[in-house]
């Protein structure tokens, strides 16, 4: 009989969260110099997902549990077609993991042969955004290999199956646990701060039934590219302010909204629905909470959530406001307030029905959610060439990745660097916003980003650590 594994209280949060109206779903687009060759790509597929059980499984529930079963044969949704490759996403539709595998794919070729892009389509409740591309380094790796790659150096990379027994320990023993229980105390003040504080969305909007299709044209997205100049600028500009690069994007993230939102306030004549400066802004950012221990882990949900809670009115000190970014995402590091969602999620459980409840409250909880994969593919094994990853006879020339979204957050931000340059994806709900507006938030952020280049104050220290400034 297949084994089948236990979902952990996160990936049954992110199951219940799922629906039809909004699906969980994250994607992936790559687009490729070259024609992806067919039978390699399906070859190469099928290898890869038998190294990652959970992309080939189904949910079923055994009694009170839901459990993931593995597929002996999984057989993903693939479309080929012909057309430009830069272009809008590929429609793509709600995604049920009780019916099917947590995994699609949509190849488009230009008619000359000259391009191709792959978008790849996971439920979110198999894999974080980490374990999305440990799944994509190995299938390009396998891809190479099936279009005759030769070189010793071009290998999968090792995995331990065994390790997904553990995926929802994130590395804690009950000794751990102990250590760690001290700390968590402090998280327990965010905690009251998360429930006391009513976040607002970006912009009022209709929230439509959970049974409802999602939008006619979906994922809708706009996305920006910086140059490798601009990237390496605005790394230097972070470093000089003793932030983070993901604080500095972070923090006009928010300066954007703020902008967006105050234009809104002024164009429209009944102001209070479009609300106010003194609203909270909540901006969602997962933390991956993987060990050394994880190295080998197959792709998985090994992720949680932090929250920075910010007011309108505060993004008009953009220096205040980086400042005050950094030490809460040190503070949240230092003391492991990753895991404070996670325990958060635990204690629903307790109670009938209490996080399928937790997953589908009916009432703004995020604003936006920014997340940054960094350099994904940093350590695959390809060779380059112009700093492009080359898969046997194609190159990967950019990436694309969304986040998914869910009621009264229609906007999602997600970001990565490959070949030396920044890639920012704008994912939005077209039922909420216009594209005309969505284009006009990424522009604001995108402005942002560049201003922050022309440098400013570094942030001042006292005794080797930043001096704290977290709103409340």
């Amino acid at each position: 009989m297949t084994r089948s594994f236990p979902l952990t209280t996160f990936e049954e949060f992110l199951y219940w969260q799922d629906r039809p109206a909004y699906p969980c779903s994250c994607f992936i687009r790559l687009q490729f110099f070259g024609r992806l060759m067919r039978p390699a790509l399906e070859s190469a597929l099928q290898t890869t997902l038998e190294r990652h059980v959970l992309l080939r499984s189904r949910i079923e529930q055994r009694g009170r549990r839901l459990n993931w079963v593995p597929d002996e044969e999984p057989q993903p949704r693939i479309t080929w077609s012909t057309g430009p490759t830069g272009g809008p996403m590929p429609t793509a539709t709600h995604l049920d993991l009780t019916k099917e595998i947590g995994l699609r794919l949509a190849i488009v070729e230009s008619p000359d042969e000259t391009t191709s892009a792959l978008t790849l389509q996971f439920h979110h409740a198999c894999c974080d955004g980490a374990g999305i591309f440990n799944f994509i380094n190995d299938l390009l790796i396998s891809y190479a290999l099936e279009t005759g790659e030769s070189s010793e150096r071009v290998r999968l990379p090792d995995l331990d199956p065994q390790r997904l027994a553990q995926r929802g320990d994130y590395g804690l023993s009950a000794t751990g646990f102990i250590k760690i229980f001290r700390k968590q105390l402090i998280g327990l003040q965010g905690a009251w701060q998360f429930l006391r504080r009513a976040p607002t969305p970006l912009l009022p909007h209709e929230v439509h039934s959970h049974d409802a299709p999602p939008p006619e044209q979906y994922p809708t997205i706009v996305s920006h590219r910086f140059d490798a100049d601009e990237t390496r600028a605005m790394r230097d500009v972070a470093k000089r302010q003793q932030a983070t690069f993901n604080d500095l994007l972070a923090r006009d993230i928010f300066l954007a909204m703020a902008d967006l939102r105050r234009e809104s306030l002024v164009s429209d004549s009944a102001s209070s629905a479009s609300g106010s400066e003194n609203d909270w802004l909540r901006m969602m950012v997962p933390m991956n909470l993987r060990s050394k221990d994880d190295r080998l882990l197959p792709a998985a949900n090994v992720v949680s959530s932090v929250f920075l809670d910010r007011r309108g009115k505060q993004c008009d000190r953009p220096q205040k406001l980086l400042q005050s970014i950094h030490d809460e995402m040190q503070l949240i590091r230092d003391n492991q307030l990753g895991l404070t969602f996670i325990f958060g999620l635990k204690i629903s459980k307790l109670l009938p029905g209490g996080l399928r409840k937790a997953a589908r409250k009916n009432k703004c909880t995020t604003t936006c959610i920014f997340t940054n994969l960094g350099k994904p593919l940093l350590r695959c094994r390809l060779p380059k060439q112009d700093q492009r990853l080359v898969a046997g006879n194609v190159v990967l020339d950019d990436m694309k990745l969304l986040a998914p979204i869910c009621p009264y957050n229609c906007v999602t931000f997600a970001a990565n660097h490959y070949a030396d340059r920044l890639s920012i994806t704008l994912h939005y709900d077209p039922r909420a916003i216009s594209a005309a507006v969505a284009q006009m938030l990424l522009d604001k952020f995108v402005q942002h980003c560049k201003k922050s280049v022309g440098g400013a104050a570094p942030i001042p220290v006292l005794n080797g650590t930043a001096v704290a400034n977290v709103p409340r």
